[in-house]
């Protein structure tokens, strides 16, 4: 199934109809079969976008493993684009991969599309980006927006023209350009319509326009507000001044006096407010533009009204649904904007305004995240996550008052619930390098950035809990020494193997913690030993350790993050406990709400113990499916079960129970099947409502034989593996490297639904190798 994912929540859709470019769709059509790199280019308003989502849309079953886009337009800072794209895609963050990594791996062996719209501010990191994407996905094709080529070799550019000029006796029927502005004419003026006696000052009016689809609808909302004879002697008037200039750039010059025009004629105070909401990246809401745009001789209460002007002349863009209106400017027209501020000499100032929102909102989200608008306050940040890397980006490059550690630490509930935690570490190096003082931000932000290494399991972070010790006890502050010893315990937690120590810390923790009111890590360490104590085997202790917890969190009834975390852990304890029926539905309520939040982690954890109880309950091949499922769900995770010792141990466990029972090719069968399952078929099956046997699983190799699915090269190193040998010792066998070596595994892994060298071995004898 084709899965349409955009760079951000809020991205936008085709917001009005789409007109005519039947020539340009086929060309696209055309080229995407013949190259694995097409870029659409033309100047700015010509279309370039609208014909790369059409022909996406259109070309989805042309690529069976999906579609995706990401809209680029937001992003300021290169160094984000493989995030962006990423998250586009769908992928969380992985515990131990650069979302480089992550793409290669996850596009490895996929026919997919990736459009990446508005590139041209990116040219030189896009020209790598894809560069190293082609020579690692082989089945991967990308779609490109810009305004000028990229530049890598086999690239196909394809220009995106101007709609062709109407003849004089041409009707919206044969003519693009006269269709275009027929359509957006009557949007604005419903009783328009195309007749004899205003047809030539319709096609004068498209020509003189040059059949540029922003200029033609910048003219067409004119009618609003002046009949057309008079936009059409207003134009004239206007490009008398081009005359003569009719060079290669005379359809540049006609998009900027189009938009000079549209200029003109708004108020002084809409121009203003036009300038000033350039700032914005991405889009932004009622509220910020009041904040933001006012001021100076713009009072608060004109914000409202001149906002409407704007998009009462399509110069801004108001999208539909969410609980508020979202509003945009598109590139071209922001991007004058923004001129218009520079010359004003008053970027700065309102790039300093614009910081200072979205750090007020960062603030208070921070503070109220861990509360019953948890689920809302996530919404809101995704949805304004290219202005918060603007606000980073400037007060990283603007340092004073702590602006950048404030932003960062506020932003805690975006960076855990959205699973951004490899981006929010780079956001708080470049913070700390910002403002190297120690403070009583500096110490949260290093205490955030302990807690996110060791969610990502990163042996590293223990420079970062040192930190957070020492600033905490250089500004002998209780509050920042209770987070430093919760980041301390939990340090130990993952890598020392004095247990008592660890606990007594734990305890020690909680009552600092308690102390100072600070509930997230209080409830966080609760997790921690949940789980550690589930895993160990003792599950009396795991569910008392929950119920505290929740009698911790009773004022915050409808806090999800820590509530889904803690029902996963009772699930482990209850299925630790003996207690399978309850352990299943429990795990059955908390898968929806896991999917819905699109916790991959969440859901690992959840079909895995799942899994588990099916085993317990000899429901050997239901197990396998979702053991098979839980796995694809780890690997999109970058480890299995958080890294817990014990918890693997019971995993492997499982694992072999379930291939004695069920024979070693049988299981290999119905694992592969649960790992190929879409999530939310997986969900369904775990959750009891369609049954792993009603689809017979099929054998993962095609030809009848369990190397099906591989290349000749990987039934070799296949082979290797049931001798016994390690990449390393595969890499010298076959005079290859050993990171060449580690890729064959993991394809061999990913190709046969498995998850270890053991099940590889145990799937594959001598016999059938030779077979094969």
């Amino acid at each position: 199934m084709t899965q349409w994912t955009w760079a951000r929540p809020g991205a936008r859709n085709e917001a009005t109809g789409f007109i005519g470019r039947v020539a340009e769709l086929e060309a696209v059509r055309k080229s995407l079969t013949q190259a694995r790199v097409v870029t659409l280019t033309g100047l700015g308003g010509v279309g370039k976008s609208r014909v790369a989502v059409r022909a996406a849309h259109q070309m989805s079953v042309d690529f069976p493993d999906g579609v995706s886009i990401a809209e680029l337009s937001g992003l300021r800072d290169a160094e984000f684009l493989p995030n962006t794209v990423a998250t586009a895609v769908g992928l969380p963050e992985i515990v131990s991969k650069e979302p480089m990594d992550q793409l290669i791996d996850h596009f490895a062996d996929k026919q997919a599309l990736l459009v990446l719209d508005t590139c041209e501010h990116l040219v030189d990191a896009m020209a790598v980006f894809v560069d190293i994407l082609l020579s690692h996905t082989p089945g991967l094709a990308f779609l490109l927006t810009s305004r000028q080529p990229v530049g890598l070799p086999g690239e196909c550019v394809l220009p995106i023209p101007p709609m062709p000029s109407p003849e004089s006796d041409a009707d919206e029927h044969g003519n693009d350009a006269l269709a275009l502005f027929v359509a957006r004419a009557k949007a604005a003026l419903p009783s328009f319509e195309l007749n004899a006696d205003n047809r030539s000052e319709v096609i004068a009016l498209c020509r003189r326009l040059d059949g540029i689809p922003l200029a033609i609808e910048l003219a067409a909302v004119r009618l609003r507000t002046m009949p057309l004879e008079q936009i059409l002697g207003r134009l004239d008037d206007r490009f008398r001044l081009l005359a003569g200039v009719r060079t290669s750039q005379a359809r540049h010059h006609t998009l900027r006096t189009t938009i000079e025009w549209s200029h003109d004629l708004c108020s002084a105070p809409e121009r203003e407010l036009w300038a000033r909401l350039s700032v914005f990246a991405g889009g932004f809401t009622l509220a910020a533009a009041e904040e933001v745009g006012a001021g100076n001789e713009l009072a608060g209460r004109d914000v409202l009204d001149l906002l409407g002007a704007l998009v009462d002349k399509s110069v801004v863009q108001r999208g539909e649904g969410g609980a508020e209106y979202r509003y945009r400017m598109l590139d071209t027209i922001r991007e004058y904007g923004a001129e218009q501020l520079e010359h004003s000499g008053r970027t700065k100032e309102y790039a300093h305004r614009h910081q200072d929102f979205f750090l007020r909102m960062a603030q208070r989200a921070g503070e109220e995240w861990m509360g019953d608008q948890q689920v809302q306050w996530g919404d809101r940040l995704a949805a304004d996550f290219d202005n918060f890397r603007v606000a980073m980006d400037f007060a990283v490059a603007h340092p004073g008052g702590e602006a950048a550690l404030r932003l960062v630490n506020g932003l805690w509930g975006l960076w855990l619930g959205k699973s951004r935690l490899t981006e929010a570490r780079r956001w708080i190096d470049k913070a700390l390098a910002a403002d190297p003082d120690p403070t009583l931000e500096q110490g949260i932000a290093l205490y955030y950035a302990a807690y996110y290494g060791l969610l990502q399991a990163d042996r590293e972070t223990g420079e970062m809990v040192r930190r957070c010790r020492t600033v905490a006890e250089f500004l002998d502050n209780d509050f920042l020494r209770a987070r430093a010893l919760y980041v301390e315990t939990y340090h130990m937690l993952m890598w020392s193997r004095d247990i008592e120590r660890t606990l007594a810390s734990y305890e020690e923790s909680r009552r600092l913690l308690r102390a100072s009111g600070d509930l997230f890590p209080l409830a966080a360490g609760y997790i921690n030993t949940t789980v550690f104590h589930a895993a160990h085997g003792n599950s009396s202790k795991a569910l008392r350790e929950v119920e505290a917890c929740l009698r911790d969190l009773a004022d915050l009834p409808h806090e999800r993050w820590v509530r889904n975390y803690l029902a996963i852990a009772r699930v482990l304890a209850l299925w630790a406990d003996d207690r399978p029926a309850e352990s299943r539905e429990l795990a059955r309520r908390v898968l929806p709400s896991a999917l819905d939040q699109g916790e991959t982690m969440s859901l690992a954890a959840t079909v895995e113990f799942l899994s588990w109880v099916a085993c317990g309950e000899q429901e050997h091949e239901h197990a396998a499916t979702l053991l098979g499922g839980a796995a694809t769900q780890w690997r999109q995770v970058g480890t299995t079960l958080w890294g817990v010792r014990a918890l693997n141990a019971l995993h492997t466990e499982t694992e072999n129970t379930l291939m004695l029972s069920l024979g070693a090719e049988r299981f290999t069968q119905v694992y592969a099947h649960g790992s190929r399952l879409p999530v939310a078929q997986l969900v369904e099956i775990a959750c009891g409502n369609a049954h792993a046997g009603a689809a017979e699983p099929s054998s993962p190799a095609g030809d009848g034989s369990p190397l099906g699915p591989l290349t000749r090269r990987e039934r070799e190193v296949a082979g290797l593996i049931v001798e016994g040998l390690t990449n390393r010792q595969i890499a010298e066998r076959l005079f290859i490297s050993k990171r060449t070596a580690d890729t064959h595994v993991e394809h061999i892994l990913t190709k046969l639904g498995v998850t270890s060298r053991m099940q590889i071995a145990a799937a594959i004898d001598t016999r059938k190798l030779a077979e094969g």
